[in-house]
């Protein structure tokens, strides 16, 4: 380890501190215990540049997930004793013997209060930041918890985190100690908030990137680099568009970013970064919010008229928390009738690729969905009146060894609309549907279509876990045109508190 320390490093730098951290002035301790990794931002590439640029733009129409009003009050996971406390406002240490401010975080010249585009740039970061983070039983907050909830005491503690300062001050690299997340003090990772002359999409892509590498090192992790290019401590990813990949622990910025376990060509890391966060630091995965059978489903209430006979769209959100983790609803259709089921990831910036099968009241699977050039997936069909499930699960696409990705990580946050696009009872006539994998189908007609996928679950997994979790139905007294323009709104909406 002593001689790696020595070992110069293009771009992370290990250090082992003798530095002091403390709440107040009344107390301080030398940070001996823990090795520094400091993170400097490489030179970004035209393309990399275009890249951000039309990651950024996709979210340019998204709404933030609260009211301005709420954002220091955001939660991923309220009810977890384990947070990561996002700090936006400033704080303040001893270090070397003498105090260190951390300016609140801005955009312009005034940093004594926060304008509306800096509260969406932190709402719209903290979104970002809690799609990594949603796996698990942990809740990452902008609301501050008070700093017992940041310290492991020992003991009978069971409530301990850390905290993330967003500032500009501190020059332009990020840093953590290795393995702090548990440390008995209130030790800080620090991310620099990126350059506020860039337009605000690409500042809070920036500070998310930043916030999850440096907790990731918090959390136990090391750099994902490869064995290629000496002293190239982040892999900066593979593949182009929707399915452009690269590590939480190497550098990200665009595409798919995802824990890793080394799975992609000359990969110098092959640490299992979902083993090592959910086995080092007090905390697991969260609970299981859906059944994984067909006989543990959730049930969704579809079919719900307002006046006049216009339907209503359901909407159900989940997430998927673990690799083997495959999701099950079921519902009733009480008319013969044309609909689609949207099955979409976070809005922002997802981390799981989804993959959905359709089955009939037997479990033959009707119409599967898995689009190459998307990372969520969707029905458009005619099902007559009976009994149906559905499953999603998170997948891999193509092979991780080339330009794809496995299953792996392939986790995270989904929520899935289901319209009645007669909108008015009807009986209707269909057409005939394909052959599914496991029966023949005359009640189903699917227009999307399936890519190759590395690592998918089985379709029909056996377990006995249970779920009573029940949809959210959307409400309204408009016609049903006006449902219909709100639906890509509802598609988006991302719950704030899950």
């Amino acid at each position: 380890l002593l001689m790696k320390n020595l070992l110069p490093l293009c771009l992370g730098l290990l250090t082992l501190p003798s530095v002091t951290f403390a709440e107040s002035s009344s107390e301080s301790r030398t940070r001996s215990d823990y090795i520094k990794i400091v993170d400097q931002r490489p030179p970004l590439t035209t393309a990399d540049k275009m890249r951000i640029r039309a990651m950024a733009d996709k979210v340019e129409k998204t709404e933030p997930p609260a009211p301005l009003e709420d954002t220091f009050t955001l939660h991923s996971n309220p009810t977890a004793s384990k947070v990561i406390y996002l700090d936006f406002d400033g704080h303040s240490v001893i270090w070397r013997g003498a105090d260190w401010v951390y300016v609140p975080f801005s955009m312009d010249d005034d940093d004594s209060t926060f304008s509306d585009t800096e509260l969406t740039v932190i709402q719209l970061a903290w979104q970002s930041i809690s799609e990594d983070f949603l796996p698990f039983d942990l809740d990452v907050t902008t609301e501050y918890p008070g700093q017992d909830a940041l310290m492991n005491t020992g003991g009978g503690d069971t409530e301990w985190g850390i905290r993330a300062v967003v500032s500009h001050n501190d020059g332009s690299a990020s840093w953590a100690y290795v393995g702090s997340f548990s440390d008995s003090e209130d030790t800080e990772l620090y991310a620099f908030a990126g350059n506020y002359l860039d337009d605000m999409y690409e500042t809070w892509l920036w500070i998310s990137d930043s916030v999850n590498h440096e907790a990731g090192h918090a959390l136990g992790l090391g750099h994902d680099g490869i064995t290629t290019v000496p002293g190239e401590d982040y892999y900066t990813g593979h593949g182009e568009g929707i399915t452009a990949w690269a590590p939480i622990m190497g550098w990200t910025n665009y595409g798919i970013s995802q824990w890793s376990k080394g799975e992609y060509t000359n990969a110098d890391n092959q640490e299992d970064d979902l083993a090592i966060i959910t086995s080092q630091n007090g905390f697991t995965y969260r609970l299981d919010d859906h059944g994984s059978t067909l006989e543990t489903a959730t049930n969704v209430v579809l079919d719900v008229t307002l006046e006049d006979d216009f339907f209503l769209p359901s909407e159900v959100e989940g997430i998927i928390t673990e690799t083997a983790d495959i999701d099950f609803f079921s519902f009733t259709t009480t008319q013969d009738a044309n609909r689609t089921i949207d099955i979409s990831p976070d809005s922002i910036n997802p981390n799981i690729d989804i993959e959905a099968h359709l089955y009939d009241a037997s479990g033959n699977i009707l119409a599967s969905s898995n689009p190459a050039d998307s990372l969520g997936a969707g029905f458009s069909l005619f099902l007559t009146t009976g009994d149906y499930y559905l499953s999603i699960d998170g997948v891999g696409y193509d092979d991780p060894d080339s330009d794809g990705y496995s299953d792996y990580a392939s986790l995270g946050y989904y929520s899935v609309l289901f319209t009645n696009t007669d909108a008015i009872s009807t009986t209707g006539t269909g057409e005939t549907g394909e052959t599914g994998e496991t029966g023949d189908v005359d009640t189903a007609t699917t227009t999307t279509t399936t890519s190759d996928t590395a690592g998918t679950d089985s379709a029909v997994p056996s377990g006995d876990s249970e779920s009573t979790s029940s949809c959210g139905c959307s409400t309204g007294s408009a016609p049903w045109a006006g449902f219909l323009l709100l639906l890509p709104l509802l598609a988006q909406r991302r719950r704030v508190d899950l």
